[in-house]
């Protein structure tokens, strides 16, 4: 059956079929179909026509693919004799190098990526691809490995006719991770001491830096990171047991349960000492997170967390009510951000409640979810979208020292101010209209109204920030948490990870790694004769009072271990040829 060929898809047939001529008369390619011409296209069917079209297509592919291997081979022999081939070149004999294996990739000076079309002289004119590099950072130890030539290569290469010498050097650096689980044996040597006078004897043992669980299984530094992995990476003790049997060590959860409690049991006063912090701020931010302990009579518990930018105080309580957690402060006088639970109005008699602008908002867009429609909040929003810009920028200047507090909350007052008036203006004029017979719109403007007077108490202090999201962010890692070991197994166990959680947060405030601020704890407490840690020894060791220079005693250990540290099969055979020796 004929069929008309449009003058498009004629030409391309017809270029294709002149590409594939010249090839042929270069010798390179002998295509085993006639070319098509005028009168192909007079003559044949549609299907023959496609099968043209398609064999052309074909063999245009497969001289482009072989110039494209071909080039390839070129760059690996090119880049073997100069000095800029790739690790598997550099570990290959040229015996056993495959120079015609079809997935070899020309490597850049940079050895890492594939030549780009900017490294070749049709690319120089485009804009330079740049693949910028960070340093690598925070590693306690650097290992080198050198890839040369072997001695055999750099034979055959002079063997041919080449000068081979060394130009420089390439360097790729990247991250590696062992797992390594060090048995630490402390010696203490014992010496014989013996009166030259009365020739009396005795016996001295040198002594050997405490640790903090004498009589256990573990360290200090294995301390330290145990409970960082469990608390800041959210690893539960099974969990945990499972990877260190990996190592061959028979540590179980129970044990690390046991070690968690003993911790407690010396370090508890702390407790103590952020109240103390706690009570001593000008301004609290407070909220709570529902929690489950194993063996407590209520299905819920709570965890409250204290808080402002220079602590945060995790505490456990078997309910929600405000008497055990908030009690201590009926006489606190400083600013508290909260939400609208009725219990913070019931103790904080002596406070200035302040109330979360973010709370206050969350109701206007749950309306906008719910209806699918802004139109109706789009003023409360856009107020509150005014008020969080203009205090963005005034406390930018604030805290890069350019303005006082007192300044601020002038600036920001005469802003905001009048923003919050109008915003109260709209909320009644809601409230006269019936909320346009909305309930998601009366949730929102009457949770409003309600806190009024909290919203501007928000306003009457520089220090204060606009909302509780600092809260928010802290009780996080409580429900990071729960989602990886459900529930605490005692009550006990709670306020021990609540303490726990309390250290780690407060010492990420002030910049510490708090993997190592905990084994900086246990190594400076280690030294009480004390089981339970008096509030002279803990006070010095809060976060608030170390610093960087403190932890280099942490690291100085890390350190000490590296340096020392040998394969355990040396150090059994050692062992075992001091025994033969002694045999």
């Amino acid at each position: 059956m004929k069929f008309e060929v449009s003058h498009q898809d004629r030409s391309v047939i017809i270029a294709l079929g002149s590409k594939l001529k010249n090839k042929q008369g270069e010798g390179l390619v002998t295509p085993p179909i006639p070319l098509p011409d005028e009168r192909v296209f007079a003559h044949s069917s549609k299907e023959e026509l496609a099968a043209l079209a398609r064999m052309a297509i074909i063999q245009a592919n497969e001289v482009t693919k072989a110039n494209e291997i071909l080039q390839t081979k070129l760059g690996l022999i090119i880049s073997l004799l100069d000095g800029t081939a790739d690790v598997r070149c550099e570990q290959s004999t040229v015996a056993d190098l495959d120079l015609f294996a079809e997935d070899q990739q020309i490597t850049g000076q940079d050895g890492d990526r594939p030549l780009l079309e900017s490294d070749t002289a049709e690319g120089k004119d485009k804009k330079a691809i740049r693949n910028t590099k960070k340093d690598l950072t925070g590693c306690t130890h650097v290992v080198e490995r050198v890839y040369a030539l072997t001695e055999e290569q750099i034979r055959m290469l002079e063997d041919s006719g080449m000068q081979v010498r060394v130009l420089g050097e390439d360097v790729s650096e990247f991250y590696q991770s062992i797992n390594v689980m060090i048995r630490f044996k402390a010696k203490m040597l014992k010496y014989s001491l013996r009166d030259k006078v009365t020739g009396e004897e005795s016996i001295v043992t040198a002594k050997s830096v405490a640790r903090f669980l004498p009589k256990t299984k573990v360290g200090d530094l294995f301390l330290g990171d145990f409970f960082h992995k469990k608390y800041a990476m959210h690893v539960p003790f099974n969990r945990y047991s499972q990877a260190l049997r990996l190592d061959g060590c028979n540590i179980s959860r129970q044990d690390l349960d046991r070690y968690h409690m003993q911790v407690y049991e010396r370090i508890w006063k702390m407790e103590e000492l952020l109240e103390e912090k706690a009570r001593a701020s000008e301004v609290l931010y407070i909220d709570e997170v529902p929690t489950v302990t194993q063996k407590s009579p209520k299905k819920k518990n709570y965890i409250w967390v204290f808080n402002t930018d220079e602590f945060a105080w995790y505490r456990y309580f078997e309910g929600r009510a405000g008497a055990d957690p908030l009690g201590h402060f009926k006489d606190y006088s400083g600013f508290c951000m909260t939400d609208a639970y009725a219990a913070y109005p019931a103790y904080l008699h002596a406070a200035t409640l302040c109330a979360c602008l973010v709370h206050c908002r969350r109701r206007y867009v749950d309306y906008r979810k719910i209806t699918g429609s802004e139109a109706a909040v789009k003023f409360p929003l856009d107020c509150f979208g005014k008020i969080y810009h203009e205090d963005g920028i005034l406390r930018d200047r604030l805290k890069a020292g350019e303005m006082t507090e007192e300044q601020f909350l002038e600036d920001r007052n005469a802003i905001c101010l009048p923003i919050l008036k109008d915003l109260k203006q709209w909320c009644d004029n809601c409230a006269l209209t019936g909320y346009g017979r909305s309930v998601p719109l009366k949730r929102a403007v009457t949770y409003t109204l309600n806190n009024w007077e909290k919203i501007e108490n928000t306003f009457l202090s520089a220090k204060t920030d606009l909302d509780n999201n600092r809260s928010e962010r802290l009780v996080k890692v409580i429900k990071l948490g729960s989602k990886n070991w459900i529930t605490h197994g005692s009550e006990e166990g709670a306020r021990a990870t609540a303490l726990m959680y309390s250290l780690i947060e407060t010492a990420k405030m002030y910049g510490l790694n708090p993997r190592d601020y905990l084994s900086y704890l246990f190594m400076k407490g280690a030294v009480s004769a004390s089981w339970g840690l008096g509030r002279e020894i803990l006070e010095p060791l809060m976060p608030w009072n170390v610093n960087q220079e403190d932890l280099s005693i942490v690291t100085g250990e890390y350190q000490f271990i590296a340096d020392n540290m040998i394969p355990i099969e040396k150090y059994e055979a050692r062992m075992a040829e001091i025994q033969a020796q002694k045999g």
